[in-house]
C-alpha cells in the first residue's frame, strides 16, 4: 500500500511542471494585455448573450459557432489571459461596441442593445517561452493603452453599434399601449372564464349533509392559496384534491368547495390586474 504515495511523490515534479509553467506565463501576459485595448486582427464571432463565445484560432482565421460575426479589425478590451495545460492560451475579450438584437412581439419589431464577448483559443506556439507566446498574441492583437488610440489605428474596422430605426420612440410608445391592451384582454377573458366556472359549480351544490360538510372542508383547504403576481394569476389553474376512502358524495363536495372558493378568490385578484393603457402617441 505504501507504493502509491511513493509513486505520487516521484511523479509530483512532473505533474506540477505544466501548472507552474502556466503560472509563469499568465502573470507577465496579464501584466501586458489585461485591461488594454486591442484591435483584433482576425474575424471573430459572438453569441452576444452575456457569456464568452469560443473562437478557435487557426493561423489568421477563426472557427466559431457564434451567431453574430465581426470582420477583422474589431475593437475590444482584454478582460484577462489564461494559459491552459498543454500551452493553449485563452484571451477573453469584451467588444467595445454593442449590437442591436431584434425580436418580435405581435406586430412589433423591438431592438435590445447587447454586449458581446469573445474567448480566443490560441494553440500553443512553437516557441513556448514568454517572448514566443507574446509574439504569437501580437500577431492576433494590436495592443493600445487607450480606446481612442486604438480607434486611430488604420487596422480598426470602424464598426459602431447600429442606430435605432427612425421614429423608434414612437414605436416603443405604440408597443407599450398595445402590450397594456393585450394584458387587459387576457384579464377580461380570464374573468369571464372564472365567472362561468363558478356558476357551473353553484348549479351543482346540493343539500346532502355529507356533501355540504365536505364542501366546507374544501373551502377551508384553499383559503390561504397563493396566486403570485398578475401574470401568474391570469394563467393560474386549480387541480382539486380528493381523499382516499371517502364516499363519492363526500369527494364531490370536497372538490366543489375547493373550486368555488378558489374561483371567487381568483376573480377578486383578477379585478386588480387591469393596467392603465398609455395614450397613443400623437
Amino acid at each position: 500500500m505504501a507504493r502509491l504515495p511513493l509513486l505520487a511523490l516521484l511523479l509530483a515534479p512532473f505533474l506540477a511542471a505544466p501548472a507552474a509553467a502556466a503560472e509563469d506565463l499568465e502573470g507577465p501576459l496579464n501584466a501586458r494585455f489585461k485591461g488594454g485595448w486591442v484591435i483584433v486582427r482576425v474575424p471573430i464571432a459572438s453569441d452576444c448573450g452575456g457569456l464568452y463565445t469560443n473562437n478557435e484560432v487557426h493561423g489568421l482565421g477563426t472557427d466559431s459557432r457564434g451567431s453574430h460575426r465581426f470582420a477583422a479589425g474589431e475593437l475590444a478590451r482584454v478582460e484577462r489571459v489564461e494559459v491552459r495545460r498543454g500551452g493553449r492560451v485563452d484571451v477573453f475579450l469584451d467588444l467595445a461596441e454593442q449590437i442591436l438584437a431584434a425580436s418580435t412581439d405581435g406586430p412589433f419589431t423591438l431592438y435590445t442593445p447587447r454586449s458581446c464577448k469573445v474567448q480566443l483559443l490560441v494553440d500553443s506556439p512553437r516557441d513556448t517561452a514568454l517572448a514566443g507566446v507574446q509574439a504569437a498574441l501580437d500577431e492576433l492583437l494590436e495592443l493600445h493603452p487607450q480606446a481612442r488610440q486604438a480607434e486611430a489605428s488604420p487596422a480598426w474596422n470602424g464598426r459602431r453599434r447600429e442606430a435605432y430605426p427612425p421614429d423608434y420612440e414612437r414605436t416603443l410608445a405604440e408597443y407599450a399601449a398595445w402590450k397594456a391592451e393585450q394584458a387587459n384582454l387576457a384579464v377580461a377573458a380570464r374573468i369571464d372564464e372564472a365567472i362561468e366556472e363558478a356558476a357551473r359549480i353553484g348549479d351543482r351544490i346540493r343539500s346532502d349533509p355529507e356533501y355540504l360538510d365536505a364542501f366546507a372542508a374544501g373551502v377551508a383547504k384553499v383559503r390561504d392559496v397563493y396566486f403570485g403576481d398578475c401574470a401568474s394569476v391570469v394563467g393560474a389553474r386549480l387541480y382539486p384534491e380528493t381523499e382516499r376512502g371517502r364516499s363519492p358524495a363526500w369527494n364531490d363536495g370536497y372538490r366543489d368547495g375547493q373550486l368555488l372558493a378558489w374561483h371567487l378568490e381568483l376573480l377578486r385578484r383578477l379585478r386588480a390586474c387591469h393596467v392603465p393603457v398609455p395614450p397613443a402617441p400623437g
